[in-house]
C-alpha cells in the first residue's frame, strides 16, 4: 500500500493484529456455542443424585446432577460464604452445599412448592462433614444412636454442590457450562478485546500518511526524500518538515508544533527498564520516541546519547522547543493543556 517497505511492513503488522483480534473474538463466540451446545447435553443426560450413588460408576464424580428435595437444615458452614446441608425427599437423607447468599433463592421457593429441585455437581463427601452430619442426626433423633458405619447406608457416598438457578432453571445455570470451553472463550475474548481496537486504531492512524488524507502524500513525499534522517530501529523520520513515529500509533508533526520535549523513564514493577524521549506537541499529543533499555552501563550511554542526537537534531529545526522536565516547562504545559480545554468548551459552546 505504502511505497515504503518499513513503513509498509509497519501497517501490515497493525493489519495482521487487528486480523488476530477478530479472530480471537470469533474463537470466543465459538466456544461459548460450544460450551451452551454442550451444557443443554449435559442436563439432558444429567441424573438423579441417587442415581448416581447407587451406580457406583468409575466416572460418578463431577458430574451434573439434580435433587428434588421437600426440604433441607443446615449442620456445617464454610467460611462466610458456604453452608452444608441435609437436605431430604420421601425416601432419603442427602449432603448438599449451598452458597450462602443463594440460600434464601432456594428456601423462598417453599413458600409455593412442597419440592424443589436444585442443581450441581456430585462431588466426594470429606470425613469431616460426614462427622457432623451424624452428630446432628443423632441430635435430632436422640434415640437413633446412628454411627459413622451407618453413613453411607443413610447417606450414600456422593454430596451435590449446588448451584443458583434463577435466570436459566431449565439448563441448570451458568455454572453449568463446561470449564473448559468458558474459560477459553473468557481468555480469547479478553485478548480480542485488547488486541482488536489496538491493531483498529493502528492501522487506522496511517491514514495521516495515506493520499487521502490532509497532506498526507506530501508527508509520504518528505519520508521518501533522500535527505529524510531514517531510524528504522525506532520507527522514526525526521523529513524536511515533520518528525513521524510510525511504531504503534503513528504520529506526524511539524516542527513547529512540537511544544517541549523531555526524557523520562518507565518503571515495571519498581524497575527502571527503559527511557524514551518524550514530544509534546502544541495541540496536547504526547508522541513517545526512542523507547530505548536502561538496563546496563554501556546500554545507558547508548540510550542517552540518542536521546540527546535527536534532541539536538529537533532544536535545530525548531529551536524554540523547550527542553528538559523543570517546573517552568511544567508550568507552560499546564497553561498551554487549560488553553485548549477552553478553546475546546468554546467551540463546543458556538455549536
Amino acid at each position: 500500500m505504502f511505497n515504503n517497505a518499513h513503513i509498509d511492513k509497519e501497517y501490515k503488522k497493525a493489519t495482521t493484529s487487528a486480523i488476530i483480534g477478530a479472530i480471537l473474538l470469533v474463537l470466543a463466540l465459538v466456544l461459548m456455542a460450544i460450551s451452551c451446545v454442550r451444557t443443554v447435553q449435559n442436563n439432558k443426560n444429567a441424573e438423579h443424585l441417587n442415581n448416581y450413588i447407587v451406580s457406583y460408576d468409575d466416572d460418578r464424580v463431577n458430574r451434573i446432577a439434580y435433587l428434588d428435595t421437600t426440604g433441607f437444615y443446615q449442620i456445617a458452614t464454610y467460611g462466610d460464604d458456604l453452608g452444608y446441608y441435609i437436605a431430604y425427599d420421601d425416601d432419603f437423607y442427602y449432603i448438599i452445599s449451598i452458597k450462602e447468599k443463594d440460600w434464601d433463592y432456594f428456601a423462598d421457593q417453599f413458600d409455593d412448592k412442597e419440592e424443589i429441585r436444585i442443581w450441581g455437581y456430585t462431588r466426594e463427601i470429606p470425613e469431616e462433614l460426614k462427622e457432623y452430619a451424624i452428630e446432628s442426626l443423632n441430635e435430632d433423633y436422640t434415640d437413633a444412636n446412628v454411627k459413622m458405619s451407618d453413613f453411607e447406608d443413610i447417606f450414600g457416598d456422593l454430596m451435590l454442590e449446588s448451584g443458583r438457578t434463577s435466570s436459566v432453571k431449565g439448563l441448570g445455570g451458568w455454572w453449568n457450562l463446561n470449564s473448559t470451553f468458558v474459560m477459553g472463550a473468557f481468555l480469547a475474548a479478553l485478548f480480542g478485546v485488547i488486541v482488536l481496537p489496538l491493531g483498529l486504531s493502528s492501522r487506522k492512524s496511517f491514514n495521516v500518511l495515506s493520499e487521502d488524507s490532509f497532506g498526507g502524500n506530501a508527508i509520504m513525499d518528505e519520508i521518501n526524500d533522500p535527505e529524510t534522517v531514517v531510524y528504522d530501529k525506532d520507527s522514526l523520520y525526521l523529513t524536511k518538515n515533520y518528525l513521524v513515529n510510525t511504531k504503534g500509533t503513528v504520529n506526524a508533526v511539524r516542527y513547529e508544533d512540537i511544544f517541549w520535549m523531555y526524557v523520562t523513564s518507565h518503571r515495571t514493577n519498581g524497575i527502571h527498564d527503559y527511557d524514551y524521549l518524550n514530544v509534546v506537541t502544541k495541540d496536547g499529543r504526547n508522541i513517545s520516541c526512542f523507547n530505548s533499555p536502561a538496563f546496563g552501563k554501556k546500554k545507558r550511554e547508548a540510550t542517552q546519547s540518542s536521546h540527546t542526537e535527536l534532541m539536538d537534531a529537533l532544536l535545530e529545526r525548531n529551536p524554540e522547543i523547550r527542553v528538559g522536565y523543570t517546573k517552568e516547562h511544567v508550568e507552560a504545559y499546564q497553561e498551554l493543556m487549560k488553553d485548549l480545554k477552553n478553546k475546546k468548551s468554546s467551540n463546543d459552546i458556538d455549536l
